[in-house]
Order: structure tokens, then sequence, then C-alpha cells
């Protein structure tokens, strides 16, 4: 006897099952049957109406993702050379990066600190190891790193 094809075992199986009023299995080969036509799902806590989250969009705070940067004096780094040492080190991570500039007045002083934003927020704490803060080594000269605490959290006595 030949084996039966795919449509002798959609003819053979029997007609659609319903579960919550919805037809199940409608033109459907029954060879490689699903579990989750076979009974309803088990319970969850999960809100089947809860909008779709999305990483790119909905991500952490900035101030979640960043660190804190301080150049030893006479030893500015720009912001290129922040984003190329964290690219080269860590992959496409870096966002964006802030070097502060000295008031115009003074513009004879370097910028002594920075911020960088990740992609991520666990990124930091891949960065500073467990560490309070990090130093690295950009383009000959020092680089401290710690994580960002925001101005309102530090008046609280947070963190």
């Amino acid at each position: 006897m030949d084996a039966p094809t795919s449509t002798a075992l959609v003819t053979r199986a029997a007609g659609p099952r319903k579960w919550l009023g919805l037809n199940i299995g409608e033109g459907c080969s029954t060879r490689f049957p699903s579990r989750a036509n076979d009974r309803p799902p088990a319970r969850t806590r999960l809100d089947p109406c809860a909008k779709e989250w999305n990483p790119f969009k909905e991500r952490a705070p900035e101030e979640d993702r960043c660190l804190f940067l301080t150049f030893s004096n006479g030893y500015p780094l720009a912001e290129n050379q922040i984003v190329t040492f964290f690219t080269n080190k860590f992959g496409p991570c870096v966002e964006k990066v802030y070097v502060h500039s000295p008031e115009p007045t003074s513009a004879s002083e370097p910028p002594l600190f920075g911020k960088v934003v990740f992609t991520a927020s666990y990124i930091p704490a891949v960065i500073l190891c467990g560490a309070k803060q990090t130093k690295f080594m950009v383009d000959g000269k020092p680089l401290w790193c710690k994580k960002f605490e925001p101005k309102k959290k530090q008046a609280l006595g947070h963190g």
C-alpha cells in the first residue's frame, strides 16, 4: 500500500477544532501537529493586551546608560577620540559623547571632564567591571571613568 500523501492526511483529519470560538487548523497539514493547537495555553501573568516592547524606542533613561569621564589637566581628549576608543575596545556601543567646553572667557583652559552615553544600560557595568572607577589610556592620555550620578540624585543623597 502506498504511503498517504499530505492531502490524504488533511482529508482524513477531523474538521477544524474550536477553541475560544476560533477555527484552528483549517487548511493545515496534520502531519506535524502543533501542541499549541491541541490545548489552551498555560496560565500566565503576562498581559496579552500589552503593547509590544521595542528596545530601540523604549530604552533605559540616558542617566543609566552613561559614564562620567575625567581627563588629567593638560591631557584633554576630543569626542572622536573617545568614540573611537570605546568602539575599538567594546564594539559599536557609543550613542554620543559630551566634552565640557570651558567658558569662552577662559579659552586657554582645556576641558577636564565629559560624559559618554552608551546604547544599552549594561555597558557601563561591563566597562567598570565592578570597580567604582576605571582608568584607560587613550592615545597616550589618561581617561578616568566612573558611574554618572545626576545632580538631582547627588543633592538627595542617593547613590
